[in-house]
């Protein structure tokens, strides 16, 4: 690869890391008078941005530094070449469905409705573990602690990183909503 398609291969990232640079800068005149134990209103912004511009050097990295032969793309070409010589794939990809989608739509429609009512904890468990069924996974003791640990790390995300306030639910659920917030020590 030349000299100039790499330059040119680098020039977005490039033009991108500025640009996030540059709100980052901006992100930083952000003012909060709050309580110091709590993260100011823009910790989030510089922190996506921070992640933003160490993606964009990376890829200016390896544009610059790469040649086409360790790029992606000649990888996904070496897996279109494979498939055209008829190596069987290795999962077989499901078709398809009409039903499935109406359900996927279905256990999302029931989410939203029930998430005040269940709570946020009860609620993302139920969907998820909807959603997995919905997929055609049929292990039902996996799909339980998955669901449970997914919705356990949303609620630890949103609530003891984040500070966003989640739906509690009404009783009984929102006594085992207490609880959960409680045992993982959120006021």
């Amino acid at each position: 690869m030349t000299r100039a398609a790499r330059l040119a291969r680098a020039a977005p990232y490039a033009l991108l890391l500025a640009l996030a640079g540059w709100l980052y800068v901006l992100a930083g005149r952000i003012e909060y008078v709050g309580p110091p134990e709590h993260i100011g209103p823009g910790f989030w912004p510089r922190a996506i941005l921070g992640l933003l511009a160490l993606v964009c050097a990376w890829e200016i990295a390896r544009s610059l530094a790469l040649s086409v032969a360790g790029s992606a793309r000649a990888i996904l070409q070496s897996l279109m070449e494979a498939a055209a010589q008829g190596e069987p794939a290795a999962a077989p990809v499901a078709e398809a469905s009409p039903g499935r989608l109406a359900a996927g739509m279905g256990v999302t429609l029931a989410y939203v409705l029930l998430a005040d009512t269940l709570g946020f904890f009860v609620a993302t468990a139920g969907f998820l573990f909807g959603f997995i069924a919905v997929g055609g996974y049929r292990r039902w003791g996996i799909a339980a602690a998955c669901a449970g640990a997914g919705s356990l790390a949303m609620v630890i995300v949103f609530m003891k990183i984040v500070y966003v306030s989640l739906p509690l639910g009404t009783e009984p659920f929102r006594s085992l909503s207490l609880a959960l917030l409680a045992l993982l020590g959120v006021r």
